[in-house]
């Protein structure tokens, strides 16, 4: 019987010791997507970048255009049939939300989450952004094995979840809640179809599901480092 139990004993020690080594940190995975998509020197090296998309919905035709800038610049427009009918710009330290209704400015802990989550290459960014990742676990994705990680912003008031692929290390699914003047709204993204471009792979199909109802976006093309301006993210 002592025999037994010391086997047992052992056995249990071992599993514990392979889990431990087989089940990465949160550091180790985000390490394997910057990995994976580039390396961490080609991005560092991206100081700029403009994402052009394209997506067919209610209205018709729907033009994307983002742009980002270090340390913390972004805007989004939102164009259908040639109309403009969201924009949404950030200068580090505010967003404002322009639509066909008027315009609203965010700040505090909403503008902090939107900044942190739209800052070029965000996961090489979080820790100077004040925003804590941990691993939460393995998760099968559409029937493939991934790790999910849930990041938090400094002030504890806001989270949101990425999951990458568990071999190649992509990020195939993120997943973040924001508050709006209808309540929370959960945005579900998943990304595929990776392709390089100027050396660095980026999802060509995202598809989008919120209580909007879903919609696919195609990127169409990426530009990098094309010298965009400070005042590109200034609402005049």
């Amino acid at each position: 019987m002592k025999k037994l139990l010391l086997v047992a004993g052992i056995v249990s020690v071992f599993w514990q010791s392979a889990t431990a080594q087989s089940t990465p940190t949160a550091d180790q995975v985000i390490d394997k997507y910057v990995a994976s998509i580039g390396g961490k020197d080609a991005l560092m090296k991206v100081t700029d970048m403009t994402t052009n998309m394209s997506s067919e919905g209610q209205m018709g035709a729907i033009m994307i255009t983002r742009k980002q800038k270090l340390p913390n610049k972004f805007s989004m427009v939102i164009n259908a049939n040639g109309m403009e009918v969201m924009k949404q710009t950030g200068d580090g330290s505010k967003v404002v939300m322009g639509g066909m209704q008027g315009s609203r400015t965010i700040d505090g802990p909403a503008a902090q989450q939107m900044t942190a989550m739209n800052t070029i290459f965000p996961e090489l960014h979080y820790t100077e952004n004040g925003v804590k990742t941990t691993l939460v676990g393995p998760e099968k994705i559409d029937g493939k094995d991934t790790y999910k990680l849930s990041h938090t912003t400094a002030d504890g008031s806001a989270v949101w979840t990425d999951n990458f692929d568990a071999i190649m290390g992509l990020k195939v699914q993120s997943v973040m809640t924001a508050k709006s003047q209808q309540g929370e709204m959960t945005t579900t993204s998943i990304f595929s179809d990776y392709k390089e471009v100027n050396g660095i792979k980026f999802p060509m199909t995202i598809l989008q599901q919120s209580p909007r109802g879903p919609m696919t976006m195609t990127i169409d093309n990426v530009k990098i480092n094309k010298g965009l301006k400070d005042s590109d993210f200034t609402e005049k």
